[in-house]
């Protein structure tokens, strides 16, 4: 599970985003990060589709549901539960290549999962998927909402303590999905996730918006570390 070269950041038990214990079995880190990301995604779907929910009321659900989350598995995982944050600590070095694969497959297994389960529980079916260009607005939006999001996480990593992290990144969040068209999904995961929810997803829209998302999220890293550059 390379737990050395891990471990060089794992050590340090104040950091966001990096396990207490990086000897923890990966299925149990992966395990994690699955069921914290299909939770996630159950309150944004979940959230749309309740009766009476506004703008406001979703953002709150999912951002308090993104602190909330982090919190409870952010000790065992780390608590992404999301693709970016894990491609980005592999890209640094900071995480090994098994690992990472392990980390983004159990972030989009749980995100479809947990679309599925909020689809299931209103009793409406996923929408069928569609092959409508995004516009260029929707994929700045996604670009700045990603960068946005990810200079916050990497910059908490750096700066401030794990307890303090969630509660830094939620309010952006909340923040970000209220000031954005697209409602700031900055999450590859939740992006992909969208053909599982009822409404149409596009499939050339979810790609373009897995590509901004990722490189939003390398800028951020960017940013993050020019900032940063001993690392916090």
């Amino acid at each position: 599970m390379g737990v050395a070269r891990l471990g060089a950041v794992g050590t340090s038990s104040r950091k966001c985003f990096v396990e207490d214990d990086v000897t923890v079995s990966l299925f149990r880190r992966s395990l994690a990060e699955g069921v914290g990301t299909a939770m996630l995604m159950i309150a944004v779907v979940g959230s749309g589709l309740h009766v009476g929910s506004s703008e406001l009321s979703s953002a709150m659900a999912i951002s308090g549901s993104l602190i909330g989350l982090m919190l409870a598995f952010g000790a065992v995982s780390g608590g992404h539960f999301n693709p970016t944050i894990t491609l980005m600590q592999w890209l640094s070095g900071q995480r090994t290549l098994d690992c990472a694969v392990w980390y983004i497959a159990s972030q989009i297994a749980g995100a479809l999962s947990g679309a599925l389960v909020s689809a299931f529980v209103f009793g409406v079916p996923p929408g069928r998927p569609g092959f409508d260009s995004p516009t260029v607005s929707s994929l700045a939006s996604e670009g700045v909402a990603s960068f946005g999001l990810m200079t916050v996480v990497f910059c908490c990593s750096r700066s401030t303590n794990k307890l303090a992290g969630p509660f830094a990144v939620g309010l952006w969040l909340l923040a970000a999905i209220l000031s954005t068209p697209t409602g700031s999904i900055a999450n590859p995961a939740v992006a992909i996730s969208l053909f599982a929810t009822p409404a149409s997803a596009s499939v050339v829209a979810v790609s373009l918006f897995v590509v901004v998302q990722i490189i939003g999220g390398s800028l951020a890293a960017l940013t993050a570390s020019t900032i940063y550059p001993d690392g916090g």
